[in-house]
């Protein structure tokens, strides 16, 4: 069989040096270098939780751990909202240890964007609404994952599907965004 060797060249691939536009979710309870290693030697963008640790030492531990594993480029997932413990020292972490890139999550996240952004790491926030989106851009995100009813996680009772978000983002944003749920 003939292996056909596509190029994809998307703002994320561009921006974190990954080989295909797919990014692991974040999984929490699970997103650790044992998953997001294997998925960035595969050609998309491993992702390790922060919340699946306790401090941001254990989170060094399992980046450079990862980096063991890989040379692919690794990001760090920062949910607000309790689900990380100590979001500015996790951050910072993985600030120090030059991930690609760092998602955030819940909430307003726009202090701890301005951080990672003058560390000149890409700053891409989580949303479930398009009013969400609106706003994180005006904060000056890089990108959007906007995330359908569909998806795991956080849920919003004006969330719309995943392909709604999609075509309403395509009209209304003027920064890369990135779909997830129900694809």
């Amino acid at each position: 069989m003939r292996e056909i060797n596509m190029q994809w060249k998307t703002w994320l691939t561009e921006t974190t040096g990954i080989k295909y536009p797919i990014i692991a979710g974040a999984l929490h309870r699970i997103g650790t270098s044992a998953l997001a290693a294997p998925f960035s030697e595969a050609g998309g963008l491993g992702n390790i939780v922060a919340g699946c640790f306790k401090t941001p030492e254990e989170l060094v531990d399992d980046i450079r751990r990862a980096r063991g594993m890989t040379d692919k480029p690794l990001a760090v997932n920062l949910s607000m909202g309790g689900a990380c413990p100590n979001p500015a020292e996790m951050r910072d972490a993985a600030i120090d240890e030059r991930v690609a890139c760092i998602f955030t999550s819940v909430y307003n996240a726009e202090e701890h964007g301005k951080v990672i952004k003058a560390a000149g790491i890409p700053w891409i926030h989580k949303v479930a609404t398009m009013k969400h989106a609106l706003a994180a851009q005006k904060q000056g995100v890089d990108a959007i994952i906007i995330v359908g009813i569909e998806g795991v996680g956080q849920k919003n009772m004006y969330q719309n599907t995943t392909l709604i978000n999609m075509v309403m983002a395509n009209r209304l944003l003027k920064i890369p965004f990135i779909a997830a749920g129900g694809i």
